[in-house]
């Protein structure tokens, strides 16, 4: 069963209101997921593609393919619904949209199976990335948009602070270097490092900040580049 339902934007929106830092994967938490995922397992490829396919709205689905649909059940948002039971599980996935334009070519997207069965999906963001929806929404968005917001005060000439705050927005991540990436559990890392390129849109023009994530037991530490990068 496939459904476009509210659960997704719920999620989100949580995350968004109420993003807590991932802390450290305590052994106890990860038999729980563990259970979670051998009780839910990950979706099949077609399910979950007609899910993004119901979704998807800023391009046309036709030709997208799937990367590893994974689990992100230790999301702390997530693992929160799982408990409340609101959702039985969670996963995420990339996908590449052949009929999208180069820059919005990538795209991540949350996958949720709600008690009655049902499958939705919603988009997290243009390009890719790893780093988990509350991180993301939480210090790490800030971090990023307060560089990219004084940059474009700074160098967009009538780019106002109020107009920084009324336009900017994320556009799109790109990855730039995972080579050092620690192992995925269940959404979360507690090692290794990677760098990712988060593009804004402020003011009509495009400003680009070099994030490096380094993966500790204590959580997600994100760095930020001293400046942005201004498109010309």
């Amino acid at each position: 069963m496939v459904m476009q339902g509210a659960w997704s934007g719920v999620i989100l929106g949580l995350a968004l209101a109420l993003a807590t830092p991932a802390l450290a994967l305590a052994p106890e938490d990860l038999q729980r997921w563990a259970t979670i995922n051998a009780a839910a397992p990950a979706p099949e490829t077609e399910a979950a593609r007609q899910a993004i396919a119901a979704a998807q709205s800023d391009c046309p689905p036709d030709g997208a393919t799937l990367g590893v649909i994974a689990p992100v059940t230790a999301w702390p948002r997530v693992d929160a619904a799982i408990t409340e039971g609101r959702l039985v599980n969670a996963w995420a996935v990339t996908i590449q949209r052949t009929a999208c334009p180069e820059a919005q070519a990538f795209a991540r997207y949350i996958l949720m199976r709600d008690p009655s069965g049902g499958l939705s999906a919603q988009m997290v963001h243009v390009g890719r990335s790893h780093v988990d929806l509350d991180s993301m929404a939480g210090g790490a968005m800030t971090k990023a948009m307060r560089t990219a917001g004084a940059a474009a005060a700074r160098d967009i000439p009538g780019c106002s602070a109020e107009l920084v705050a009324r336009t900017g927005a994320l556009a799109r991540i790109d990855m730039l270097d995972d080579a050092t990436i620690g192992p995925d559990r269940y959404g979360l890392r507690d090692s290794g490092t990677w760098r990712e390129a988060w593009v804004f849109g402020i003011c009509g023009r495009t400003l680009t900040v070099t994030m490096d994530f380094e993966a500790t037991p204590d959580g997600l530490k994100a760095t930020p580049a001293p400046w942005a990068a201004l498109a010309r």
